[in-house]
């Protein structure tokens, strides 16, 4: 058999782009869009006792003439059912890059999360510096956005994003600086 003509090892889905980082940002976006969907439905993520309006928060009332209702106790909106469609589809999309790029697939990578030696930089400065302060940027960012959240009862406040969001970028590319310096040093 010709080398054109051997099987695809990627199961029809030519179109998945080969990013690993974007596999890893969608996988992340669509948990977290699931999670808050659910806290949505559940006891409401706007305020203590508001339910989010999806198209009329993320479109800023053009689609919708509230942000946000009194939530009356659990209930399912046409807009809960779009918005866990799109957060399904994120994480569907980033588990295909992750399934193309990574070894082991999506289920290898967030397993890898919570392995001990993924954390151990936090108090071992071997990897690098830029790699344990990534580290702490990460997991800072992680805890004050659940703390805020849990706290406060409000899941989808931009302030705590404005705060989370480079916390959490930040952390994710400074362990990729630190292995760029060592390949430019070799």
């Amino acid at each position: 058999m010709a080398e054109d003509e051997s099987p695809d090892s990627s199961m029809g889905f030519d179109w998945v782009p080969e990013v690993p980082f974007l596999g890893k940002i969608a996988v992340m976006t669509g948990i977290w869009a699931l999670v808050v969907d659910i806290v949505n439905i559940a006891i409401g993520a706007y305020a203590s006792g508001q339910k989010v309006v999806w198209a009329g928060f993320i479109s800023y009332g053009n689609l919708a003439e509230n942000t946000f209702t009194p939530h009356n106790g659990i209930e399912i909106t046409p807009g809960d059912i779009v918005f866990t469609i799109i957060g399904g589809a994120i994480l569907a999309l980033g588990i295909l890059i992750l399934q193309k790029t990574e070894e082991g697939g999506a289920v290898s990578w967030l397993s890898s999360l919570v392995s001990p030696s993924r954390w151990k930089s936090l108090f071992d400065f071997t990897e690098g510096l830029n790699v344990t302060l990534g580290s702490w940027l990460m997991i800072t960012g992680v805890i004050f956005y659940f703390s805020w959240s849990i706290m406060n009862n409000t899941w989808v406040d931009p302030g705590v994003y404005a705060v989370t969001i480079p916390l959490i970028g930040f952390g994710s590319i400074l362990p990729m600086l630190e292995n760029d310096a060592e390949n430019i040093d070799e």
